[in-house]
């Protein structure tokens, strides 16, 4: 396969997915780039729930108790925790790489992080359910979702003492973007319009008559009365379209966004009535998703490195330290540092995430050990520096596929090939020559995987 097509290959698996394996390789490198968009969107029909965590048990109506109720917020944790765990595995070794590559999107989209575990999975499986379908169907759920109305305190948004806090995001996080079309008066009269809108006791979205404000709101000079009604309106302005569209050309295509692209994409996802997997496949058959300026254009989440870790060499961690890796590196699921999400880009970067992204290759090779410094809890990044807490872990990992597939390369072209496979950003300043004499050629075993590790933990690994 010519270099230009492999990297053109290797840009879309890992913007449609979590990059490039041997097995993907020699699944698609002898077919055009359209063949291998329909053929991840045909992989992505497959939609598999996470059920890990069972549904609470209730009284014979259905309903949780008082009792009940702070039981299971004090388990939660531990709940969510192995749902997180659970959903990382399930990155690792789906088939449908883009749907879960979407539900990582919608869940930073929606960003959630409510008290009830079992609530936080109904959620997820939400997101799986409606992550390539349609968008207008995925918002008005996802405005009744029960998470996300306590995450948002719409159970306090009541007839008489109207909470503007669910109706404020709805426009600013979901829709339209922070101040674009939409005045204070709106977000006031859309409060009044989702009142009543709760959770009851069974954990299930209810309309409650009696909380709710059934008189005449105007909301974008529009007469309304009820809360469906909002998410309408919201869905008939073209700039919902345009800011959901700006959100995935950041994340599939470049953070420097090119209005016009966007303008193009988010044309077509209105007029297509917000179908999400049309809106995709025109981005992965469009000229300049593969204009050479977008490729190594975005910075790895953490998450989207740890799978391609668990991918590539299927890393093992304890569980505790599996989840104090995500926190170190900054991006912990179902755990968001606010509700607008993790911001992305740059912000991935600091210097404590970086010294860990860079010595992690070293410390999987071998089953090495790895030293994390864990932030304090809470701390964020632009606060007063405290010492960090340092905490070794041991990591397992299998390099048998990867090295099954670098054998056939001969000594004198493994170097290249391996720069080619793990690198989509420019390698031009990578003298191959160089990285040789820092590898261990023992065995021809030990000489791919020191070439591998080595590789990774150049900068440009960072860069997908």
């Amino acid at each position: 396969m010519k270099d230009e097509q492999f990297r053109k290959l290797n840009h879309l698996l890992n913007r449609a997915g979590f990059g490039l394996t041997p097995e993907l390789q020699k699944r698609f490198e002898k077919k055009e780039i359209s063949i291998v968009v329909e053929d991840l969107i045909r992989d992505a029909a497959i939609i598999e729930d996470i059920n890990y965590i069972p549904k609470p048990e209730t009284k014979d109506n259905g309903e949780v108790g008082v009792v009940k109720t702070v039981f299971l917020i004090l388990k939660s944790q531990k709940e969510k925790d192995q749902l997180n765990l659970a959903w990382i595995e399930r990155m690792a070794v789906a088939k449908a790489q883009l749907r879960e590559k979407m539900i990582l999107f919608w869940h930073n989209h929606f960003a959630t992080g409510t008290s009830f575990g079992y609530l936080m999975q109904v959620q997820h499986n939400t997101l799986r359910h409606h992550a390539l379908g349609n968008f207008r169907e995925m918002l008005h759920t996802m405005a009744k979702d029960p998470a996300m109305i306590l995450w948002l305190n719409n159970q306090q948004n009541k007839k008489n003492a109207p909470n503007e806090n669910f109706a404020r995001e709805v426009m600013e996080l979901f829709t339209l973007g922070e101040g674009n079309g939409y005045t204070e008066k709106d977000i006031k009269e859309a409060a009044r319009a989702f009142t009543g809108w709760t959770v009851n006791q069974k954990g299930e979205f209810e309309f409650n008559p009696k909380q709710h404000d059934d008189s005449a709101k105007t909301v974008f000079g529009k007469t309304i009365y009820k809360g469906e009604e909002v998410v309408d309106l919201l869905l008939a302005k073209q700039e919902t379209a345009q800011y959901i569209c700006r959100k995935l050309y950041r994340l599939f295509v470049n953070n420097e966004v090119n209005d016009s692209h966007v303008s193009e994409l988010a044309s077509r996802f209105f007029s297509n009535n917000y179908d999400i997997t049309d809106l995709l496949r025109v981005m992965f058959n469009s000229e300049w998703f593969y204009d050479s300026k977008n490729f190594g254009a975005v910075i790895i989440s953490p998450v989207e490195l740890i799978v391609k870790y668990k991918k590539y060499c299927k890393v093992e961690l304890e569980d505790e330290q599996m989840l104090a890796l995500q926190h170190v590196l900054g991006q912990t699921l179902f755990s968001p540092p606010n509700v607008a999400g993790w911001k992305g880009g740059k912000s991935w970067i600091d210097s404590n995430s970086l010294i860990q992204r860079l010595h992690m290759p070293r410390a999987i090779l071998d089953a090495g050990t790895a030293r994390l410094y864990r932030r304090p809890a809470f701390e964020e990044k632009d606060q007063p520096k405290k010492k960090d807490k340092e905490e070794k872990v041991k990591i397992k990992s299998d390099w048998s596929a990867m090295v099954t597939h670098f054998k056939l390369y001969p000594d004198n072209e493994l170097t290249k090939e391996c720069l080619r496979f793990l690198m989509v950003a420019s390698t031009d300043h990578i003298n191959p020559a160089e990285i040789d004499k820092l590898v261990d050629t023992s065995t021809k075993e030990r000489r791919i995987i020191t070439t591998l590790t080595t590789l990774m933990q150049f900068p440009e690994f960072q860069l997908i």
